[in-house]
């Protein structure tokens, strides 16, 4: 039997709920200071099952109707079976939405040194309104870096989506450079040779301050008390070894597992780099009516 009255809009409130909502464990202030450490430290096991038994005990859903009786558009239809809509389109418009692969090197799994951050996290340096107000720093002690590499883990590529990191990584780098008087900058790609000779690197001759190799990196570990970083790479046939303030990986775009399952629901194959060209664009498909929005 419902226990509600549509007109009069009669709502019990409980009073017996059996325990306060859990609050969710934080680090202290002066742990967060000049890293990027998660300030919400997730609950126990203990703690999380104690919080779920007590959502599940509050009581408030009894299939009582209170939230269509509250409910003033009358937007709540619990008699509205489920079914399949089919609506008939000129176009369907795929975008490719991003997320970005973090590929690891060897003494570097899952970027575990506290100096070796990603581009998406530099980026978020740059930011005036970002954590660092602005100012590349040193998760590891806050120190202005002097000595920055940015590193290609992965391996090859479509040249769209090659072009695409490392510009990205490059435009980084020519601000790092606006912010940081006299630091020394050094890329190191195994697909350096291919950027430079393609229209998008051409111009990197033009480019000061700023060292550009083509080479693969073999490892990376922590160097020193200060923990600088030292990068192992092949580079012209010989294996070299440089030490950094700090390391940036480039990481790789990739679609999200959503935006690929729709893509195949409609019958197309697609790939990160299909979508990179002029923003703004719209590229046919081999599926009639079903085009893809570029970006950059």
């Amino acid at each position: 039997m419902y226990i509600y009255e549509k007109k009069g809009r009669y709502i019990i409130d409980f009073q017996d709920v059996p325990s306060k909502r859990a609050e969710m464990p934080e680090i202290s202030v002066e742990e967060r200071q000049g890293n990027f450490k998660e300030v919400e430290t997730g609950f126990p096991e203990e703690v999380a099952r104690a919080e779920a038994k007590r959502c599940l005990s509050c009581r408030r859903c009894l299939g009582c109707a209170l939230c269509w009786a509250e409910c003033k558009p009358e937007a709540i239809n619990f008699d509205l079976p489920d079914q399949d809509v089919e609506l008939a389109v000129d176009k369907v418009i795929l975008t490719s939405g991003l997320q970005r692969k973090i590929v690891p090197i060897a003494g570097n799994v899952s970027n575990k040194h506290m100096n070796v951050v990603t581009d998406l996290q530099v980026e978020r340096m740059l930011a005036e309104t970002g954590p660092s107000n602005g100012l590349i720093l040193r998760p590891q002690d806050g120190e202005i870096p002097k000595k920055i590499c940015f590193l290609q883990t992965f391996g090859s590529v479509d040249e769209k989506l090659r072009d695409a990191t490392l510009i990205y990584g490059i435009n980084e780098a020519i601000l790092a450079q606006k912010k940081i008087d006299g630091v020394d900058i050094s890329f190191i790609s195994p697909a350096m040779d291919a950027f430079k000779a393609g229209p998008a690197g051409s111009d990197l001759d033009k480019v000061s301050g700023i060292s550009f190799t083509n080479g693969t990196v073999v490892e990376a570990a922590e160097a020193g008390d200060n923990k600088d970083i030292e990068v192992k790479y092949e580079a012209g046939g010989s294996e070299k070894t440089e030490t950094f303030d700090l390391v940036v990986l480039l990481t790789q775009p990739q679609l999200p597992p959503s935006i690929e399952d729709a893509a195949k629901r409609l019958g197309i194959e697609v790939s990160y780099a299909s979508f990179l060209g002029k923003a703004g664009d719209m590229v046919d498909t081999d599926k009639a009516g079903v085009v893809l929005a570029q970006n950059v």
